[in-house]
């Protein structure tokens, strides 16, 4: 069991294990422990062998809350007349990377695999190349093997958006992995900056990130006015699209605008070299941020999935 203090900045530390504390309900079994003030904890379970499970409540009591701990977000316990707890976006990073790293990551390693082995199928079709074989990395020697970043990332998407139903991500990441991979290169590159709002137009911060970035006022307003779906906008030294998507499956009466921004070079490796139009350039580019962002998240589980995640592609 992973024990943790929390100090009066909001920030915790790590103190040494142990299989029991006393006063914790053994029902849960805990794998994580903060020490709180007023004699509260908070603990850390596993629901399923895969899912995190956290209650919050005082040690010795008959009564816990079960409460959510989000990536990059602080916690606050109310206690009423005796004040906040609070706890630092980073405590509660350092928390959820302390559980996750003792469960096994969710989803299906089967069909992930027959998913990423059709697209790349499919890809190597279309060109001189030869079909590319995907081998986990563990069933290889080590000798042999090399380290394939871009299908690692590729592997733990999909894993992650097929294991929650996210079908349009699949799609997104289809995209991809079969027109732009060449490109949009998680081993050379991070995910183009986009942005997203339920409004034609994002925060005042985001407008005046795009203005020092050198876009006018009057090219920005083009944005507001314009019927295209998508608009794309020319700067100094970049580009900017944006793209009115429609949910297919949920929310239909709602539209989501986004924007992507792309560097000169970028822009003319997808459109000249990867002969992507604009809606699938936006495509491709949300895609691979969708399986940056999930490889992000499962590669906080334990070392099962830094084993399982490393794929090489035999030609």
């Amino acid at each position: 069991m992973r024990l943790y203090e929390l100090m009066s900045s909001g920030e915790i530390a790590r103190l040494p294990d142990s299989s029991s504390v006393a006063g914790i309900p053994v029902e849960f079994s805990p794998l994580v422990v903060l020490f709180m003030p007023f004699n509260r904890v908070l603990i850390g379970s596993a629901f399923c062998g895969s899912y995190e499970v956290w209650h919050w409540g005082k040690m010795g009591s008959y009564q816990w809350n079960e409460v959510t701990l989000c990536h990059n977000k602080a916690k606050v316990f109310d206690m009423g007349l005796l004040g906040r707890i609070l706890l630092t976006k980073e405590s509660v990073n350092m928390l959820r990377k302390g559980l996750l790293e003792l469960l096994e990551p969710p989803g299906d390693h089967e069909m992930t695999i027959s998913v990423l082995h059709s697209i790349m199928r499919k890809r190597t079709a279309t060109t001189t190349k030869k079909s590319e074989i995907i081998k986990p990395y563990y069933m290889n020697t080590l000798d042999s093997c090399v380290k394939d970043i871009t299908l690692e990332t590729a592997y733990w998407g999909l894993r992650w958006a097929l294991h929650w139903n996210m079908t349009e991500s699949v799609t997104r990441m289809k995209i991809w992995l079969s027109r732009a991979i060449d490109v949009l290169d998680p081993s050379y590159i991070p995910p183009p900056p986009m942005w997203f709002s339920l409004s034609k137009l994002p925060d005042e911060s985001t407008l005046h990130e795009w203005e020092e970035s050198g876009f006018m006022t009057d090219q920005l307003r083009h944005f507001e006015l314009s019927k295209s779906n998508p608009t794309v906008i020319k700067g100094v030294d970049s580009y900017l699209l944006r793209y009115i998507y429609h949910f297919k499956e949920a929310f239909e009466a709602q539209s989501l605008y986004t924007w992507l921004s792309l560097s000169m070079p970028l822009w003319g490796d997808l459109r000249t070299r990867c002969l992507l139009s604009l809606s699938e350039v936006i495509f491709a580019c949300w895609g691979f941020r969708d399986a940056v962002d999930g490889a992000n998240e499962m590669m906080l589980y334990g070392k099962s999935a830094k084993e399982m995640g490393n794929l090489i592609a035999i030609s």
